[in-house]
C-alpha cells in the first residue's frame, strides 16, 4: 500500500508527511482555549473584502488627487471669476474707502468749519507723502513717469483736481443729496468717452440701460427736487452743510451747480485719462501726480486768497480725522486707478474688453456705503424710497459687473504671455481711432 501524499509540501517542506494523532479525523478536540489569529483574520478580511476593479492600478497619490479634484475645479472657477472681475472689485473696494473719507470730511466741515482748500491740502499732502514713500519702498520703476506720457499724467491730475474741488465746493451751498446726484453723472460720461476714444472699449445697450437705472436709484435715494417746507429745508441744510448753508442765496446756488457740473467733467476726464494711460505707468504714479498737483494748487490758493487762511488741525480729533482722511484718500485713488486700468488676461477674456465700462459703473455703489455710514454714525433711518434706490443700485451694479458681452471678439489679442495685462494703447491711436476690437 502506497503512503499518502503530503498535503502541502510547498508551504511546509519540513512537515511530517504522515498525519499526527491531533490531525487524525477521529482525534479528540484540543484542550487549549481558542485564540483568534489576528494576522490571519485581517488577511482573510483583506483577501475577501470587495474592492473596485481598478484599485490595484492606482497609487495613494492618485487616490488623493482624485478625491481632491472637485475642490480644485471649484478653485479654478473662482480664480477665473476673480481674473475677469478683478478691476470691478478693486473699484468697489475703493468706493468703501471713498465713503469713509466723505464721512470724515463731513465731520470736519460741520464741527470745524474748514474750507475745501484746507481739507484738500491736508488730505492730498498725506496722500502724496504716502505715495512717494510706497514707491520708494516698492522700487516702482519710473516714479515720475516716462516722457511720452508725462502730459497725460498732468492732464489726469488737473482733471482730478477739478473733480474733487467741484464736489467739495458744491456741498457748501447745495444739499448733499443734490451734489451727490450730480457727481454720479461722471461714470456715464466716462463710459461713453471710453467707448468712443479707446479702441476695444464697448458699452452696449444693456450696460447703458443698467447704468441709467442705477442713476434712477440714486435719484430715489437723494430725491433732490422734492418739495420741502422751509423748516425742514433749514434743518436738513443745517445738519448737512452747517450754519452757512441755511442762508444760501440763489446766486451761490447757481454757482455751486455750475461748479458741480465742472467737477463732473473733471472726474470724467480723470477716469478717461487713466484708461488712456493704462499700463504705461504704475497706478501709484498717477495717484502721486494727482495728489501732488492738488496739494500745490490748494497751497497756492490759501496763500493768494485772503478769505482762505492756512490752518493746521488744532485738536487730537482733527488730527485723527485728517490722518484718516489722507489714508482713505490714498487707498481710494490707488484702488480706483488700479481697477480702472486693469484688463483681464487673454485666456479668460473671451469677449470684447468692456472692463473699463463695467468697473466704472461700480462707482454707484458708494451711495450704499454712504447710507450705511449715515445709519451707524448719525443714526439716520433708512426710508422706503432710499431702500428701493439702494436695491436698484446694487442689482444694476452686480448685473453690469457679471454680465458678459454677447458680442464675440473678432480676433485674438496678441500678447507675449498670459500674465494679467493693463491697457496699452498709443496716444494718437487712443484719441483718433474708432472703437473696435
Amino acid at each position: 500500500m502506497a503512503p499518502p501524499r503530503p498535503r502541502s509540501p510547498s508551504n511546509n517542506a519540513d512537515r511530517n508527511p504522515y498525519p499526527s494523532d491531533s490531525e487524525h479525523p477521529d482525534a479528540p478536540l484540543p484542550n487549549e482555549p481558542y485564540r483568534d489569529d489576528e494576522s490571519s483574520h485581517i488577511s482573510s478580511l483583506v483577501e475577501y473584502e470587495p474592492r473596485p476593479i481598478d484599485e490595484s492600478d492606482e497609487t495613494e497619490e492618485d487616490i488623493i488627487a482624485e478625491s481632491s479634484r472637485p475642490r480644485h475645479a471649484w478653485q479654478a472657477k473662482l480664480r477665473v471669476f476673480w481674473l475677469k472681475n478683478k478691476g470691478v472689485f478693486l473699484v468697489l473696494l475703493a468706493q468703501a474707502f471713498g465713503a469713509s473719507m466723505n464721512v470724515m470730511t463731513k465731520v470736519l466741515e460741520i464741527n470745524s468749519s474748514l474750507h475745501p482748500f484746507q481739507i484738500l491740502f491736508a488730505r492730498m499732502s498725506i496722500t502724496a507723502l504716502a505715495s512717494y514713500f510706497y514707491m520708494w519702498y516698492a522700487r516702482v520703476p519710473h516714479p515720475l513717469g516716462t516722457k511720452p506720457i508725462i502730459h497725460l499724467l498732468i492732464t489726469r491730475a488737473v482733471f482730478g483736481f477739478m473733480g474733487v474741488y467741484g464736489l467739495y465746493y458744491s456741498v457748501q451751498y447745495l444739499p448733499l443729496a443734490e451734489a451727490t446726484v450730480i457727481t454720479f453723472l461722471a461714470p456715464i460720461m466716462t463710459c461713453y468717452a471710453c467707448s468712443l476714444l479707446i479702441p476695444g472699449e464697448t458699452f452696449n445697450k444693456r450696460q447703458q440701460a443698467a447704468a441709467l437705472v442705477s442713476l434712477g436709484g440714486v435719484m430715489l435715494i437723494a430725491r433732490p427736487f422734492r418739495t420741502r417746507d422751509s423748516h425742514a429745508s433749514n434743518l436738513d441744510q443745517g445738519l448737512e452743510q452747517g450754519d452757512s448753508s441755511s442762508s444760501t442765496d440763489s446766486y451761490h446756488h447757481v454757482m455751486a451747480t455750475i461748479v458741480a457740473f465742472i467737477g463732473v467733467i473733471g472726474a470724467a476726464g480723470a477716469y478717461t485719462s487713466i484708461r488712456v494711460i493704462g499700463k504705461r505707468a504704475h497706478p501709484l504714479v498717477s495717484v502721486t501726480y494727482f495728489s501732488s498737483v492738488t496739494t500745490i494748487i490748494s497751497l497756492v490758493a490759501m496763500a493768494v486768497f485772503p478769505w482762505v487762511q492756512f490752518r493746521l488741525p488744532s485738536t487730537p480729533l482733527e488730527w485723527t480725522l485728517m490722518a484718516g482722511l489722507g489714508v482713505c484718500g490714498f487707498l481710494l485713488q490707488f484702488l480706483l486707478t488700479a481697477g480702472l486700468s486693469y484688463v483681464p488676461p487673454r485666456e479668460v477674456a473671451n469677449s470684447k474688453a468692456s472692463q473699463g465700462s463695467r468697473a466704472t459703473s461700480m462707482v454707484y455703489t458708494q451711495v450704499v456705503f454712504a447710507l450705511f455710514y449715515d445709519k451707524v454714525v448719525w443714526g439716520t433711518t433708512l426710508s422706503l424710497m432710499s431702500a428701493a434706490g439702494s436695491v436698484l443700485i446694487l442689482a444694476c451694479a452686480i448685473y453690469v459687473a457679471v454680465m458678459q458681452d454677447e458680442r464675440s471678439d473678432p480676433g485674438p489679442v496678441t500678447q507675449p504671455d498670459n500674465r494679467p495685462q493693463f491697457k496699452d494703447v498709443g496716444d494718437e491711436e487712443a484719441l483718433i481711432s474708432p472703437a473696435q476690437g
